[in-house]
C-alpha cells in the first residue's frame, strides 16, 4: 500500500508542476497533436485489417500458389498449386474449342468438380498499379453478387488469382531468365496462352471494342526474356451449357488492366458483371459488348 501511495504521490506532483508551470502546456498539446496525427495512418490500416480492407487483401484470399513451380523441359511434371490450374485449362479448354467446331464428345470430356463450372482466372501482382486500381471493382462485385449485380444464369462468384510477382523457394535453382516461378509457369504453357489468344482475338468483345492489340500478343506469345506479360489479365472461363451452346466454351473473354476509365468501383463492378454476362442474348445484350446482340 505505501508503494502505491508514492507512486501516486509522485504522478500528483508532475500533475501539479505541469499545471504550474504555463510553457509546459503548449507544448504538450502541440506534441499531443502531432502523435495523433503520425498515428492517423497506423489507425486506418489497423482498422482496414480488422474489416478485411487492407490492400491487397481481396486477391490474396483467392491466390493460387506458384510455391514449388518448376520448368517442365528440365524437371517433368510442375507441382505447384497453380500449375495444377494451369493444366485443368488447357486440357478442358482444349476440349471446350474442339467442341466449339461441332464435336459433341469433346465437352463430356470437360472436368468440372476441379474448379468450377464457371469462373474468373487472374494474373496480378503485389506491387502492381492496375491491380491495385481494379481489386475495388472485383471487391464490390464479390461483396453485392446476386444483390446489386445479378448473374443471368445464377451462378455463384468464383474466383482464382495467380501472383505474377510470387517467389518460390526453388527460384535459386534457375538462371535467368527462369528465375521466377511466373515465367518458369508461361514457359510451360505458352501453348495455352498462344491458343486461347487466336479465339479471344475473334470474339465479340475484341470486334465490339476493339482494345489494345499490344496486349495480346503479350498475353498469346509471352517473352519470358523481355518480361513484358500484362497484369493485371483478367479471364472468363466458363464450360457452361449456355457457352457451348453458344459455341463459346473454355477460355470465353479477357480483360487486360485495371479498368482505368471507370473512377467508381460499382461502375467497375457493373463492366465485370456484363463479362461475366457474355452469353446474354436479344434484348438483355444489347449494352452488354460482350454479348453477340450487342449494339453501340
Amino acid at each position: 500500500m505505501a508503494i502505491l501511495k508514492a507512486i501516486g504521490a509522485f504522478f500528483v506532483k508532475i500533475w501539479r508542476w505541469i499545471k504550474e508551470t504555463a510553457w509546459v502546456q503548449p507544448l504538450l498539446i502541440v506534441g499531443a497533436i502531432f502523435a495523433i496525427i503520425f498515428s492517423i495512418p497506423s489507425i486506418t490500416k489497423w482498422i482496414g485489417d480488422i474489416n478485411g480492407e487492407a490492400e491487397g487483401t481481396f486477391f490474396k484470399h483467392y491466390q493460387v500458389s506458384l510455391e514449388l513451380e518448376q520448368r517442365v523441359e528440365e524437371d517433368g511434371s510442375s507441382s505447384s498449386d497453380a500449375d495444377k490450374l494451369m493444366t485443368s485449362l488447357y486440357s478442358n479448354t482444349t476440349s471446350a474449342y474442339a467442341g466449339n467446331h461441332g464435336t459433341e464428345e469433346d465437352y463430356a470430356s470437360i472436368d468440372k468438380a476441379a474448379y468450377g463450372e464457371k469462373f474468373f482466372v487472374l494474373f496480378v501482382g503485389s506491387d502492381c498499379s492496375g491491380c491495385k486500381t481494379l481489386e475495388p471493382g472485383f471487391k464490390e462485385l464479390s461483396e453485392n453478387w446476386k444483390e446489386i449485380y445479378e448473374p443471368t444464369d445464377g451462378k455463384d462468384f468464383k474466383c482464382y488469382t495467380i501472383f505474377a510477382d510470387q517467389a518460390s523457394s526453388n527460384d535459386d535453382n534457375y538462371d535467368d531468365p527462369w528465375d521466377s516461378a511466373f515465367r518458369r509457369m508461361l514457359g510451360n504453357y505458352i501453348g495455352f496462352f498462344n491458343d486461347t489468344e487466336g479465339y479471344l482475338e475473334t470474339n465479340y468483345y475484341y470486334l465490339n471494342e476493339t482494345p489494345t492489340a499490344d496486349n495480346y500478343k503479350y498475353y498469346g506469345q509471352p517473352s519470358i526474356m523481355e518480361k513484358k506479360f500484362v497484369v493485371p489479365t483478367i479471364l472468363l472461363v466458363d464450360y457452361s451449357a449456355e457457352a457451348q451452346a453458344q459455341k463459346r466454351a473454355g477460355v470465353s473473354e479477357i480483360l487486360f488492366g485495371g479498368l482505368d476509365s471507370y473512377t467508381a468501383s460499382q461502375a467497375k463492378a457493373s463492366y465485370l458483371m456484363q463479362m461475366w454476362n457474355h452469353c446474354d442474348t436479344g434484348t438483355a445484350g444489347y449494352e452488354n459488348p460482350f454479348s453477340s446482340t450487342y449494339h453501340r
